[in-house]
């Protein structure tokens, strides 16, 4: 038995996904089978991906798509715009997930969203706290200095991620109002 190719690898994935997501079996996945399917992909690529790092979970949590989102996700895949998407259909959009699809742009996969947040957990929001560290430092007198030094790295970096995950919100919500 030959090795599978990339492709041929996500073809079988999408054939065995496409099968457990058609809960009524009528040949075609819906918007509510499809949010199913998509919460199955992401809790599963949340724990393998965690295995395949030799840790519990990945450093990262990637969550899923939001129901408006799966909206806009079926409607870019239905090529025949029934409101379902048929199995070639659901294959596009698996490629899409695993960066794989000519279609989609790099930033719409999986890999590209992982990178990203591993790169800000890791990189950005350490950065950015040991930046304003150093700050609050040449900025503080010679007794503030000492109470600036005590403040554990790791609190500052909670902290910016905090305020990250604020900022984001707060610009969804202007974006939608």
């Amino acid at each position: 038995m030959g090795k599978l190719s990339k492709s041929e690898l996500v073809k079988k994935l999408a054939l065995k996904s496409f099968k457990e997501c058609d809960l009524d079996n009528d040949g075609s996945i819906d918007v509510k089978e499809l949010h199913v399917g998509l919460l199955l992909v992401y809790d599963k690529l949340n724990k393998v991906a965690g295995l395949l790092l030799r840790a519990k979970a990945l450093p990262v949590y990637i969550k899923p798509p939001k129901h408006e989102e799966i909206h806009g996700i079926l409607k870019k895949y239905d090529a025949d715009a029934s409101g379902k998407l048929s199995f070639e259909e659901f294959h596009e959009c698996v490629s899409m997930l695993v960066g794989t699809n000519d279609r989609a742009t790099f930033t719409e996969s999986l890999p590209f969203k992982i990178f990203a947040r591993m790169a800000l957990k890791m990189l950005v929001f350490p950065l950015t706290a040991w930046a304003i560290k150093s700050a609050m430092e040449e900025c503080a007198g010679e007794e503030s200095k000492e109470v600036v030094r005590k403040v554990p790295n790791g609190v500052l970096v909670f902290a910016v991620e905090g305020l990250y995950k604020a900022g984001k919100l707060a610009f969804q919500e202007r974006g939608a109002a």
